[in-house]
């Protein structure tokens, strides 16, 4: 026998098989498994056409391998919960405080103001912000003017076009800038304070934001 067969019944016969992998006609063969099956193919081999030595060698080299991944697998996987779980301690640091995000919402609230800036892509001669509830009317237009490229910011009182105050809550941005003759969209960042930290199901860490919902760690630009 020159090669290691994946054969169900030799390995039944040794005794190799639990009940369950029986059932499942299970392929995976442990450490003890293999050895085992390894000094039974020995055993068992034909003594006018022994095993060739390199056959051997490789077998054991193909075992090493597969188990040295398997290792190294596990390795990694350890190593990646110890980095989410020590990137959680840092990131509850944050709460409480407030981080700089994309996004086109922001909550207004009783005690401050909303804070962002504009990203502008390109030099404009007409920068514009419009702030709309959530029924889509526009309460408040903020005229910004020229500006080069860049991160431009902004701030909003709370203040309605027509000078009441705006009740609490969220509210959509819209920021345009006048280019080639055209009003165009820009991407707006906002403060959001961070209310809690959660672990997220695909690995890495989640902020929970005021008014705004989640959003990675990664994603923040700006902490203050």
């Amino acid at each position: 026998m020159s090669t290691i067969e994946s054969n169900s019944a030799l390995l039944d016969s040794l005794g190799l098989l639990r009940q369950e992998q029986r059932t499942t006609a299970s392929n995976e063969l442990g450490a003890d498994d293999f050895m085992k099956l390894m000094i039974a193919q020995m055993q068992n081999q034909d003594p006018m056409s022994p095993m060739d030595n390199g056959d051997f060698i490789a077998q054991l080299a193909q075992f090493s391998a597969s188990s040295g991944i398997q290792d190294l697998n596990t390795s990694f996987s350890s190593l990646s919960t110890s980095l989410q779980s020590y990137q959680a301690l840092q990131a509850s640091g944050l709460v409480g405080r407030s981080v700089l995000i994309s996004s086109d919402s922001a909550a207004l609230s009783a005690e401050s103001n909303v804070q962002g800036m504009v990203n502008l892509d390109t030099s404009t001669q007409q920068l514009t912000l419009g702030i709309y509830d959530q029924n889509g009317t526009l309460v408040r237009r903020v005229p910004m003017g020229m500006q080069t490229a860049g991160t431009v910011p902004f701030e909003w009182d709370g203040l309605m076009d027509d000078g009441t105050v705006a009740p609490a809550g969220v509210y959509d941005l819209r920021a345009e800038a006048l280019v080639n003759g055209e009003m165009t969209a820009m991407e707006t960042l906002v403060f959001s304070d961070v209310e809690s930290v959660s672990l997220s199901s695909r690995g890495g860490v989640l902020l929970n934001l005021a008014g705004i919902g989640t959003a990675d760690l990664s994603d923040v630009y700006q902490i203050k």
